[in-house]
């Protein structure tokens, strides 16, 4: 990475960006050629190499093979993005994303995906150990959660580049002494011990996989820059590039220690190169004209555990749940595709689960807290080419089936699109249905047909497959269908039970108590007086009749007025039960107007509601009496 003459010390300032990373202007935009990958050999414990460059125009992050081959951009964007650090394990990788206002620390997974920002006003120096937190430069040097919490400032030395494989030391460099030197940060006690003392500029520092070297730059030699290394404690310093003409830098171990990528520009700008630890067999794997290749990390990536079907990881026992990542998984030659996902492949990073039950019983496997699209499929079967399916469940559906005593299944959990990234699979006992259902009306009488509806729920995600209701009567019915119809003959209380069975099997039960009941009043007298004059008070009498049940009844009173009826008045009083044709009368008194006598008559329309009851048979509960004449 080039950077203003008012900002260098050298051919390469990665301590500035790391300290501040603040007032960074833009590297003139050179011209790009298309890129030309060196076909040598590099291997160095294979992995792969993430680093920036600006072949896009602006620095993005990409990554490619050891040899350089393979050459994939993980981002794409207007501002610049600088010296990419790959997590331990290969899944994530942190980079520094700068803009004239200054830094901020970004964390993606290896695949480009999922990216977030942790922290603004810093950049990235190196990982912990465990993944779990980075080490970062920007008034001094921080540690931070990788969620972006629990920020800790632990020195005042200016930048961070190494954190040691035993967790113990965090590598820093800073000019408190007048030059850059190299300092080892005791994690433990927070103790600092300064690594190097010498007046050149000693910088770029990281550790070897084993903890027992450090490799970094220095213009020790003269005025360029070399690549360096030392033991832990600062011994036993050797030049390994010894070149006096041109510069070498940002240098990091290959993950078997053997080999170093580095970066140099000894063909005219920055190219990033592989030698051996030695020195020897100087490799150009990006060999671009006129662009900016820099900042290389080195990972052995990792696949999980259980990636293949012979190695699917052991269940024993439910409930089960474990988090896999699917970043660095692949699939195997003859390894099925699952049926749910044909439409939504590629299906190319997958691991495997295997569980043997030792009783018959449902079971249910489901992706959850997934960062991707994924998919699980269960299979019985002793070879990953013959496997035969037995679920398959996508976006976070669930696969139940009935599983056999002593039968193993396996379990094929994937990313859809061929994407990778971090799942929970779950596997449990399949709860059992959850039986619930209503009736309408919820007051019946035996003149309703009632209608029960299913409301069951089946966590395992099968559904019901059939229905047992027995109606409390003696009458009963099993069907598919969700809605039953049913008529009482009497009124009383019944019991209604509804036991429903999933397609594997499970059942549940639930009752309910069913209140029969048949409310029955009717108008049977209606009096009104035959004529009546403005200005005199006559009663109207309206009577009621009750044969089942005592009820509280109001009865609503109205007159006809030119375009229908208008309210006259009500009334609400008990209505006994009569065995005979007797009747319980409402008498209203109403006052006949002028407005009665201007148009001649007036008809008066009762009408009866049950109080906290609905009425079985409504159509008597409304009356019409004949016309009143009005003089």
């Amino acid at each position: 990475m080039r950077l203003p003459p008012t900002r260098r010390r050298g051919p390469l300032l990665i301590v500035a960006v790391l300290a501040a990373c603040t007032d960074l202007n833009q590297p003139i935009l050179p011209h790009r050629d298309p890129p030309r990958f060196s076909q040598a050999a590099a291997n160095g414990g294979a992995g792969k190499i993430v680093f920036h460059s600006n072949r896009d125009g602006d620095f993005d992050i990409y990554v490619m093979n050891p040899d350089g081959s393979d050459v994939v951009q993980l981002t794409h964007n207007d501002v610049d993005e600088y010296l990419p650090l790959w997590s331990p394990d290969g899944r994530q990788i942190t980079f520094g994303r700068c803009n004239d206002t200054g830094c901020d620390v970004v964390v993606i997974d290896a695949d480009g995906s999922n990216e977030r920002t942790i922290l603004h006003g810093g950049f990235p120096g190196a990982w912990s150990p465990d993944g779990n937190r980075i080490a970062l430069g920007a008034d001094g040097v921080y540690i931070v959660n990788v969620d972006g919490s629990g920020l800790t400032k632990i020195s005042d030395i200016s930048s961070v580049r190494g954190w040691s494989p035993d967790g113990r030391e965090i590598l820093l460099s800073g000019d408190q002494d007048g030059d850059a030197e190299i300092y080892a940060y005791n994690v433990d006690n927070g103790g600092t011990v300064q690594l190097t003392h010498n007046s050149a500029a000693d910088q770029g520092q990281t550790y070897s996989p084993d903890g027992t070297r450090i490799v970094y730059e220095s213009d020790l030699d003269g005025p360029d820059r070399d690549v360096f290394v030392m033991n832990r404690d600062g011994s036993g310093v050797t030049d390994i590039t010894h070149n006096d003409a041109t510069n070498e830098y940002g240098a990091v171990y290959s993950p078997d220690q053997t080999q170093f990528a580095f970066v140099s520009d000894r063909d005219g700008d920055e190219d990033i190169y592989v030698m051996n630890a030695d020195g020897t067999g100087v490799t150009n794997i990006t060999n671009n004209d006129g662009i900016g290749d820099g900042g290389p990390s080195w990972v052995r990536q990792v696949p999980p555990a259980n990636d293949d079907f012979a190695s699917a990881g052991p269940i024993a026992a439910l409930p089960f749940g474990e988090v896999t990542n699917l970043t660095m998984a692949s699939v195997e030659s003859g390894e099925p595709v699952p049926l749910c996902a044909s439409f939504y492949g590629p299906v190319s990073k997958t691991t495997w689960y295997a569980f043997t039950p030792a009783q018959t019983q449902s079971i249910t496997a489901t992706i959850v807290n997934a960062q991707i699209s994924a998919v699980v499929a269960a299979y019985s079967g002793g070879a990953v080419s013959s496997l035969t399916q037995v679920g398959c469940g996508i976006f976070g559906n669930n696969v139940t089936f009935r599983a056999s005593a002593g039968t193993t299944y396996y379990f094929q959990v994937g990313g859809l699109f061929g994407q990778g990234g971090q799942v929970e699979f779950r596997l449990e006992v399949t709860p059992p249905p959850t039986a619930s259902f209503f009736a309408y009306p919820f007051d019946p009488s035996i003149f309703d047909d009632v209608q029960f509806f299913d409301n069951s729920f089946d966590p395992g995600g099968l559904g019901i497959q059939s229905r047992q209701w027995n109606f409390g009567d003696g009458a009963s019915v099993t069907t598919p269908n969700y809605s039953v119809t049913h008529r009482y003959a009497a009124d009383t209380s019944y019991t209604v039970q509804l036991t429903v069975t999933t397609p594997d099997g499970r059942t549940a039960s639930t009752s309910q108590t069913v209140l029969v009941r048949t409310h029955d009043v009717a108008i049977t007298r209606f009096t009104v007086p035959n004529s009546a004059s403005s200005g005199q008070t006559r009663q109207v009498s309206v009577g009621l009749n009750s044969k089942r049940y005592p009820e509280t009844v109001e009865v609503q009173l109205f007159k006809s007025v030119p375009g229908g009826y208008q309210f006259v008045g009500s009334l609400t009083q008990s209505v006994p039960v009569r065995s005979s044709n007797r009747t319980t009368d409402f008498n209203f008194s109403y006052t006949f107007t002028s407005a009665d006598a201007q148009i001649g008559k007036v008809t008066f329309r009762a009408v009866a509601n049950l109080s906290g009851a609905r009425d079985a048979l409504p159509a008597d509960n409304e009356a019409v009496a004949a016309p009143t004449k009005v003089g």
